[in-house]
Order: C-alpha cells, then sequence, then structure tokens
C-alpha cells in the first residue's frame, strides 16, 4: 500500500508547550531486569496519513509520529522514569496516544553463552480511543494506572529452522498488555520478579502430529499438552504453596482454603445518597468479583448478596454501617 502524510511543505514536527500537561510513567525495576526502550505515539486529526486501497481508492486515516524514550533511574533507587508531554504541539497539534514500554532480561549470557532474550514483559498504555499498535484494548482503567504484575524466567530452546535458547519472562496474558487510561497521568508499572521458579521448554524436533512444546516445571513435572506458553496459574502454585484456584479472584469460590476479608472501609455511593459499599478481596488484596457473602448490619437486618464485578457489595442503605456480622457462604 501507498503510505504518506497529506500536505507537501509542512512541518510535521513536534513542538510541546511549555505549559503541556505531562503524563509520568515509572518502572520500578528488579536487579535481575532491565526496562526497554520506550516507544511514544503521537496522533494529529490535522497532518492525515493517506494510503490507498487494492482498488485505488483514498484512505485517510490520523497521522502519527514516533519518539523513542529511555527511562532514566530516579538517582540511586530502583525507579526508572520518563515524563512525557500531553500535548505534541506544532502545527499538527499533535496529542499523546500511546507509549510501548516494559523489561527484559538484564544478561541473558548467564543462562549460557549463545542465549538471548526473547519475549514477555511489555505494557501498552493508549491514552486516546485508538487502537493501539499490537492487538485490541484488553484493559480499561478510570484514573491513574497501576500495574503490579508476576513474572517468571523461561528459557525456551528451539530447534526447527535455526537453533536457539533464548530466555523469556512468563507471565498472565500475552507478550504485551493493551491498557486504555483515558485520564491518567501517572503510570506506574512493578514486575514482580521470581528468579528462582525457572520454567524451561523445549520446541518440536520433528513436524507431526501429537509432537508438542515439552514444559519442565520447578516441581520436576513435564508437561507437553499443546500449548505455547508455560502454565502460569501452575508456577503461581508452585511458587506459593495454594491449589490454582485460590490464585485467580474469578476461581476463588473453588479455592479450598478459602480466605476472603470484607475491607471496613465504607464507600459512600455519590449517585445514591444515604447508601454506601463495601470492597470483599482475598488474601493478596485483590477485589474478588461475582462473590457470594452475608452481611448483618447495625440495624439487625441481614443482607445476602454477590460483589460487582469490580469486588464491591450492591449499594446498601447507612443504617447497615458499622455492620454486625460478615460471613462468606458458597451457594448452589
Amino acid at each position: 500500500m501507498f503510505f504518506s502524510l497529506s500536505g507537501c511543505g509542512q512541518d510535521y514536527s513536534l513542538a510541546p508547550p511549555a505549559n503541556s500537561e505531562k503524563i509520568t510513567v515509572t518502572v520500578k525495576l528488579p536487579k535481575e531486569l532491565k526496562t526497554e526502550t520506550m516507544w511514544v505515539m503521537y496522533r494529529s486529526a490535522i497532518c492525515k496519513s493517506v494510503s490507498r486501497g487494492a482498488s485505488g481508492q483514498r484512505i485517510e486515516r490520523d497521522g502519527h509520529h514516533s519518539v523513542y524514550k529511555e527511562l532514566e533511574r530516579q538517582g540511586e533507587s530502583d525507579l526508572y522514569q520518563v515524563e512525557l508531554p500531553k500535548d505534541g504541539g506544532g502545527a499538527c497539534r499533535w496529542h499523546l496516544a500511546n507509549v510501548t514500554f516494559g523489561v527484559e532480561y538484564a544478561d541473558p549470557t548467564r543462562f549460557g553463552e549463545n542465549v538471548t532474550y526473547g519475549a514477555g514483559g511489555g505494557v501498552v498504555v493508549i491514552f486516546d480511543y485508538n487502537n493501539p499498535p499490537r492487538g485490541g484494548i484488553d484493559i480499561k482503567v478510570d484514573g491513574d494506572l497501576t500495574i503490579k504484575k508476576d513474572y517468571y524466567p523461561w528459557i525456551h530452546e528451539k530447534f526447527i529452522g535455526k537453533h536457539s535458547k533464548t530466555i523469556n519472562l512468563a507471565s498472565e496474558g500475552g507478550i504485551y498488555i493493551n491498557y486504555q487510561a483515558l485520564q491518567a497521568r501517572e503510570v506506574y508499572f512493578e514486575p514482580v520478579f521470581h528468579a528462582s521458579v525457572l520454567v524451561s521448554s523445549e520446541g518440536v524436533k520433528v513436524k507431526k502430529a501429537g509432537n508438542f512444546i515439552k514444559f519442565s516445571y520447578p516441581d520436576g513435572s513435564v508437561v507437553a499438552d499443546g500449548q505455547t506458553k508455560p502454565d502460569f496459574w501452575k508456577l503461581q502454585s508452585l511458587r506459593t504453596g495454594r491449589a490454582r484456584e485460590c490464585l485467580s479472584v474469578w476461581q476463588y469460590y473453588r479455592c479450598p482454603d478459602r480466605r476472603p476479608q470484607l475491607l471496613p472501609e465504607w464507600i459512600t455511593s455519590p449517585d445514591k445518597p444515604g447508601f454506601g459499599q463495601y470492597l470483599i478481596v482475598d488474601e493478596w488484596g485483590n477485589p474478588l468479583p461475582v462473590y457470594d457473602y452475608q452481611v448483618v448490619g447495625a440495624n439487625g437486618r441481614t443482607y445476602r448478596e454477590r460483589t460487582t464485578s469490580e469486588g464491591l457489595t450492591k449499594p446498601l442503605p447507612s443504617s447497615f454501617h458499622p455492620l454486625r456480622e460478615v460471613e462468606f457462604p458458597v451457594w448452589k
């Protein structure tokens, strides 16, 4: 396809005004990892990108301008940061559209002389209504964005084609996780790296039906079930000693050793005067969606329900506060 920016002779450079609002991205970096170069994309509705389709039709889209940034270490801390102007300015009136950044293994050669870094540990944050450069939107958030995720070292050896050995970061989700955060001014990413829980895999040596990648886990188990990446919940279970159902908020009701808790803070309902809600979480502080609870209020009334998708109780009248009793039955 033919591609260009319309309007010959225009100045497409960025020129952020001095008073532009800033968006700060901070990464808390484990010692075994390093930050990737950040890809920053600005878009413009004025300076269009023009392409021609297969039939020669003219296709116009918002123009885009890429900038690459390195996150800078803050003193002697483990925090790395970059500030980005939300308003890119210039004749095109650029606005910050999205950023792509992440972490990778700092020294792959500790796993062998020819080991290189593979994939994993990526984050995309979208600040407008456009789709991200990679895939669709996975998670939408209101306000500032805080990301804290578990990662495990994963060594993969490939045999078909050019032989290679890579060290990757295994986590929940894909190589990149996409967030839309329209109002965010602070983005904080904390990868929690469990260096001692190592999983390895061997690619197939001959392509034929029934041949799959073979995964070897820290407990000595070997699995070849057609998956192309490690079982994240199995790694979480091996590390914590808890059943895998206990580690997923959506499966928590099946956990054989449940430890839910209702946080004592009364959250008033802004659109419903005289009502409020409580937050119900697991033992790690993660909100539990669609989870059964029963409360007895200060007025002696009993209320049974399930939490919302955000882990909140249904709005309760203020006469329920403070609570007398809280129970977490499992109803069928």
